[in-house]
């Protein structure tokens, strides 16, 4: 009776497991088409190139290096694995941090923009898009 139980939890994290890089990989395809495009104003500008573009894949790029680093110093058991477990830390921190960075640029294009007293487009005021 008690193997109908395991089974259920068995299913049940293999779906989550599934569902959790499944889910992050269309968040990803979706940040990377909303936010990849080019600025024609002096807010896009700011925000598009220099924020997503600049800021957002630069800290992508270090996420997933790092990722690959600690993949080859920390889960690494021994010398003949370190190349593995380099290259899973760098996909596994590729699929998270790409959105995470991309979206960190935005972030930080917004404020600049703010900062700097520009106005925001007209098509992102209305919410068009």
């Amino acid at each position: 009776m008690s193997a109908l139980p395991q089974l259920v939890v068995r299913i049940l994290v293999t779906i989550v497991l599934l569902v959790i890089p499944l889910g992050s990989l269309a968040w990803g395809a979706r940040t990377c088409r909303t936010l990849w495009r080019r600025g024609t104003t002096p807010w896009g500008r700011l925000v598009y190139n220099y924020g997503v573009r600049g800021f957002g894949l630069s800290t992508a790029v270090s996420i997933t290096i790092i990722g690959g680093y600690l993949g080859a110093t920390v889960l690494a058991t021994s010398p003949a694995d370190t190349w593995r477990c380099a290259i899973a830390g760098a996909i596994f921190a590729a699929i998270f941090g790409t959105p995470v960075g991309l979206g960190a640029g935005y972030l930080w294009g917004t404020w600049m923009a703010y900062f700097a007293r520009l106005e925001p487009d007209v098509e992102r005021k209305t919410g068009g898009g």
